[in-house]
């Protein structure tokens, strides 16, 4: 390569169905499905919720989507058994897997959710589907939890002061005063 940095690019518009067929970790889909997944069987995160951000409270919400586009005599291949796990690391003191399940009877789009965890840390949610026949689809993305609390902490202390220096500009003394002094020489 020589050093040679080379972009491809394509017309296609992104899809995380698309994107996860060919990811880096493998080529096929998880256990057991190296099936075409677009168009066809899977479920993904949409775009809002996978995007990277910084969670807080006490819980939020995944917005996944079901799609199941198989043709007849096929049909639907419900119900759908959708296993969503939180993923905290090792050094967390809680539990470091949080899971939920729910069985879901027809393709479409569903907001699942979640605790937040009360520590500042770092976590992965993976969502996994496996249908009556068996067949396992999953989908992750990663986040934080509370990692942007020093921001508030910075506004607390930053507001009072700017505030009490208004204060002593708009208070002023308007006409020209000798400092006071503290020494014993009056002769001044």
């Amino acid at each position: 390569m020589n050093g040679n940095v080379f972009c491809f690019s394509t017309p296609a518009p992104h899809h995380p169905l698309k994107a996860e067929q060919n990811a880096w970790r493998a080529h096929n889909q998880g256990r057991n499905n190296v099936a075409n997944r677009f168009n066809r069987e899977g479920i993904y995160i949409s775009p809002s919720s996978r995007a990277f951000r910084d969670e807080g409270g006490k819980s939020f919400w995944v917005e996944i989507e079901i799609v199941d586009r198989y043709r007849i005599p096929s049909g639907s291949q419900a119900p759908y058994n959708i296993t969503t796990t939180l993923l905290v690391p090792g050094n967390f003191q809680g539990e470091t897997t949080i899971k939920q399940n729910q069985i879901f009877d027809r393709a479409g789009k569903f907001r699942i959710k979640l605790p937040t965890v009360g520590v500042r840390t770092r976590g992965t949610v993976l969502v996994e589907m496996v249908d009556k026949n068996g067949v396992y689809f999953s989908d992750e993305f990663s986040l934080t939890f509370h990692m942007d609390y020093y921001k508030l902490w910075k506004w607390l202390l930053l507001l009072p002061m700017l505030w009490m220096f208004g204060v002593l500009v708009i208070l002023r003394p308007q006409e020209a005063m000798p400092l006071p002094s503290f020494s014993r020489n009056t002769d001044l």
